[in-house]
């Protein structure tokens, strides 16, 4: 064989030699592959035990890492848990597991300070409320309200907690950032969280105490033009009454009329109810001008400010001018004129009383019964009224016409018990039976007195 052949001969068996060891070699699993499977037939404590043993010997991957630091973390052992949550940070880079799992080592160990740093880092790539709030707890106990400030301030206004929003807006306000503080309640007052009311209270009362009354109506009649006018209309008229704003609550007031028609009526009882009736009737007759037909809704708005001012008129302009009713509106309307002026007030309105309007009121087709002399009506009504609720002003109604019955069959049937309501029922007993001396000894000493 000539030298030269015989030399390639060789080279060529060497390569098939080497390719055939690297095969060999390649087929044979990875030392920490092949741990893994085996620690995933053993219990956690068997496990943690091997890989504490061939720690240091042998290369642990991503997954044997992290499994170790798991193992170590439930085994107690911090410090050597840190050390591979350490390497998996430096290695993989940060995960949500990893930072959550420095931090929370951490502030096991009392390093509060380095515990929020990792979780800090957290909270910017994988941000979620749980680790906001964590983390405003611990920036308040590490005295860092600036971190906790930028923190809030950081996280869109309307993700925020009730109790996040009152700390950041505290911190702004002890900052002195006003107009930061401002823009945060305004955000919140015009969106649409749960607590969007109170927070269109806080912006009128800040308008108001911040003397720009005239932005706080400006705000208000706004409100007044989107869905849920009613509602931002009470708490706006409250929040600028309760502030002694009276001429911007009434600005407020008048221009709902234009701007919300059919919730307007609502800032009528404020008014009323809040010691100004004066200015409830004048705007009542502002109102009143401007409509045609009146809702039920809004005849129960002209009997709520007749009962708290014991004004009539606007009921008496809403009957005579016969803005349409049904039975419900009509017997509530009506009730007050008989509850003020008794039964002879009725008389203008007697066309519009009925049966359906006494099935709303009994007690009214009782008093109307009763002032015209139908005793067997009267009781007809008064049994029928002694079933339902009533009010102590109403109980006092209801007695008042039992003594119209007096020495009829009607009038000893109601004292056997007809009524059902207990008040009424205990009044009964209480006109039958003299009220007992509060003490049998100041009862006898008033016998021997005497």
């Amino acid at each position: 064989m000539r030298p030269d052949v015989k030399r390639d001969f060789v080279m060529i068996s060497l390569l098939v030699a080497a390719g055939a060891l690297g095969g060999i070699l390649a087929l044979q699993p990875d030392p920490s592959v092949r741990l893994e499977a085996e620690l995933s037939r053993l219990e956690p404590e068997d496990a943690l035990q091997e890989l504490r043993e061939v720690d240091g010997r042998i290369a642990f991957d991503d997954n044997l890492e992290l499994l170790y630091g798991r193992l170590l973390l439930a085994d107690g052992d911090l410090d050597v848990a840190q050390r591979s949550f350490l390497t998996l940070l430096k290695r993989a880079g940060p995960s949500e597991e990893v930072l959550d799992t420095l931090a929370g080592i951490n502030a096991t160990a009392g390093d509060l300070k380095t515990a929020a740093s990792y979780l800090r880092q957290a909270y910017d790539i994988f941000p979620s409320p749980e680790r906001r709030l964590r983390l405003v707890g611990w920036y308040r106990a590490l005295r860092q309200p600036e971190a906790e400030r930028d923190l809030l301030l950081s996280a869109p206004p309307e993700t925020l907690t009730t109790w996040e929003i009152e700390r950041l807006a505290l911190l702004l306000i002890h900052d002195e950032r006003i107009d930061e503080y401002e823009t945060l309640i305004s955000s919140l007052a015009n969106s649409d969280v749960e607590d969007h009311l109170a927070f269109k209270r806080s912006l009128l009362e800040f308008l108001v105490e911040s003397g720009r009354s005239s932005g706080a109506v400006a705000v208000a009649s706004h409100w007044a033009q989107e869905p849920g006018a009613a509602e931002a209309l009470d708490v706006s008229l409250r929040a600028l009454i309760g502030r002694g704003a009276i001429d911007a609550a009434i600005l407020v007031a008048r221009e709902s009329f234009r701007l919300a028609p059919q919730d307007s009526h609502v800032v009528l009882p404020i008014f009323a109810q809040s010691g100004h009736g004066g200015i409830a009737r004048i705007l009542q007759n502002e109102w009143l001008a401007s409509k045609g037909t009146l809702t039920e809704a809004e005849w129960d708005t002209l009997t709520i400010v007749a009962e708290s001012t014991g004004d009539m008129r606007g009921l008496q302009v809403a009957l005579s001018s016969n803005l349409l009713a049904g039975a419900g509106p009509t017997s509530r309307a009506l009730m007050q004129f008989m509850r003020y002026r008794g039964a002879q007030a009725l008389v203008p309105y007697r066309s519009l009383m009925n049966e359906d309007v006494y099935k709303e009121a009994p007690l009214l087709g009782a008093a109307w019964s009763a002032w015209q002399g139908d005793q067997a009506s009267t009781y007809r009504h008064l049994v029928a009224a002694g079933g339902q609720d009533q009010s102590e002003w109403d109980q006092l109604i209801w007695m008042s016409l039992l003594d119209r019955l007096k020495g009829s069959p009607f009038h000893r049937a109601l004292l056997a018990g007809e009524a059902q309501n207990i008040g009424l029922r205990q009044r009964l007993r209480d006109s039958v039976i003299p009220a007992r001396p509060a003490s049998v000894t100041a009862s006898g000493s008033a016998d021997i007195a005497g």
